[in-house]
């Protein structure tokens, strides 16, 4: 059998690699295992839980473009994001209250608004304190400055502050209130409750003409004030804890939501969907090749013992190949889904679980054609004059079945195995299409979300994954396409 396997595996190097079909697919098939082991290594081991998890992802701009389309010519307003915990700042003492002064610039070029702006702030905690505010101030290109862009104010309780998680938005009303007190004319566009709900159109842009507003671009320059108020006579030990607390929160960050984000563009949470396209590809490749994997192994070894033993064997294997045929599989798959979704609900073990049993849902229904035709094959093969020397030599039946008709089968079960790896990961990508969805972040998972919670105008929830998938699928096509000649010579002969 060793000498049938290297002469098969010298065949798919002339054969295959000859073809052009068989260059492109060995060469994709290369790139897709490189990336999916680049994935594994590079991907944090809780990204499940984070991408699930909307909270990670509530300062990133939703629903926008990749970056790239601005050249293009479509708006695009970079996302902006300064770590203010690393940023200079200006300590300063002004009656009982710490200051912590920050000044930024922020370059806004191009034909768009941003989304909004906010602060993110983690991991604050404080004692022997009456308050934290937070204050931004912004000065506008032409020289107009936005006062209280951004208050926020939190009251010590039992003289102690903490702030575990918090992302700070401005009060849409006050800020609106306060650019009309400084541009009186913004009435004649739209109405207050107008201006607050699409506030960033009006604190970043210019009116123009009667009925236009256009972005003023330039550099805005960003004033943020943290003070820290403490009811006793401050001293210097009190400025230096307070200065290392902030300089060490888990995070702290003044961002301005852009118009497009990353190379792949967010979905409705602001996640990215590259991480989504990047992360999907080993589950793909698993699903797709594990499938294939264990329906071949397990198709070779009915049919061949099916075909070999003949009798009550054959009897009971093919009757049992009928009643598998005759059950509907995607009822069954979404039914057993269903189940494990509601059996395990929140567990972080769910993804998993899911994962495997539709795994092995389709390994399970998947192996029986196959089998069949190896039945086939190995009754002719059994007929032959060699298998019957053996027989009188003495030979065993699993040491004929090993030496001298697996072989003759191995070009076949090849060919089929790699032809039924892009039908198991199409089946996955519709299942969560369908709403049977395992919690991992997979191509069908984006599409799914692409369906339910997207717009036909978001191209880039769409074609990226569906791009992924046809690649891979080609992949596996264009590499049975290349084996048929292994398994059929006279393919290859005009």
């Amino acid at each position: 059998m060793m000498e049938r396997l290297k002469s098969f595996l010298n065949a798919i190097k002339t054969e295959i690699w000859s073809q052009p079909s068989g260059k492109a697919a060995l060469t994709l098939l290369a790139l897709l295992i490189v990336l999916s082991i680049i994935s594994v290594a590079m991907l944090p081991q809780n990204f499940v839980t984070v991408w699930n998890d909307p909270k990670p992802w509530g300062i990133k701009p939703k629903n926008v473009p990749p970056q790239w389309v601005k050249f293009f010519g479509a708006p695009c307003v970079q996302h902006y994001e300064v770590d203010l915990r690393s940023s200079r700042y200006a300590l300063g003492i002004r009656g009982n209250e710490v200051l912590l002064s920050y000044t930024l610039t922020y370059e806004l070029n191009g034909d768009g608004f941003p989304q909004g702006i906010a602060v993110k702030i983690d991991g604050l905690h404080l004692t022997g304190t009456q308050s934290v505010r937070i204050a931004l101030n912004i000065t506008r290109p032409d020289g107009v400055t936005v006062p209280a862009v951004l208050t926020h104010l939190v009251t010590a309780i039992n003289g102690s502050i903490s702030i575990e998680s918090a992302v700070l938005n401005p009060d849409i009303m006050k800020l609106a209130t306060t650019l009309v007190a400084l541009y009186p004319q913004l009435l004649s566009v739209a109405s207050l409750n107008d201006i607050a709900m699409n506030y960033p159109k009006y604190l970043f842009g210019v009116l123009t003409n009667a009925s236009n507003v256009s972005p003023l671009n330039g550099a805005y320059k960003v004033e943020l004030l943290v003070a820290v108020a403490i009811p006793r006579v401050i001293s210097v030990a009190d400025v230096n804890t307070i200065a290392s607390t902030v300089r060490n929160l888990r995070d702290f960050r003044f961002i301005v939501i852009g118009t497009c984000y990353g190379v792949l563009g967010t979905d409705y949470r602001g996640r990215d969907i590259g991480l989504a396209l990047f992360f999907g590809l080993p589950i793909a490749l698993l699903i797709g090749i594990g499938t294939a994997v264990f329906t071949t192994l397990i198709g070779l070894f009915a049919g061949l013992v099916s075909g070999y033993y003949g009798g009550i064997v054959d009897e009971v294997i093919q009757r049992f190949i009928d009643v598998l045929g005759s059950i509907p599989l995607l009822p069954i798959l979404i039914l057993i889904a269903v189940a494990v979704q509601q059996a395990y609900g929140a567990s972080p073990y769910k993804p998993i679980i899911m994962l495997l049993v539709i795994l092995g849902t389709l390994v399970v229904f998947g192996w029986g054609g196959l089998a069949i035709v190896v039945r086939s094959m190995t009754l002719s093969i059994k007929s032959e004059a060699y298998i019957e020397a053996a027989k009188v030599t003495g030979a065993s039946n699993w040491w004929i079945m090993i030496k001298h008709i697996i072989p003759q089968l191995l070009p076949y079960i090849a060919a089929q195995m790699v032809y039924s790896a892009p039908t198991a990961i199409l089946t996955e990508a519709g299942l969560s299409i369908l709403g049977i969805q395992h919690g991992l972040p997979t191509w069908g998972g984006i599409l799914a979300d692409a369906r339910v919670y997207g717009n036909i105008s978001y191209w880039w929830w769409i074609f990226p994954p569906g791009i992924a998938i046809s690649i891979t699928s080609l992949t596996f096509v264009l590499l049975g396409l290349s084996l048929e000649k292994v398994v059929e010579p006279r393919l290859g002969k005009v």
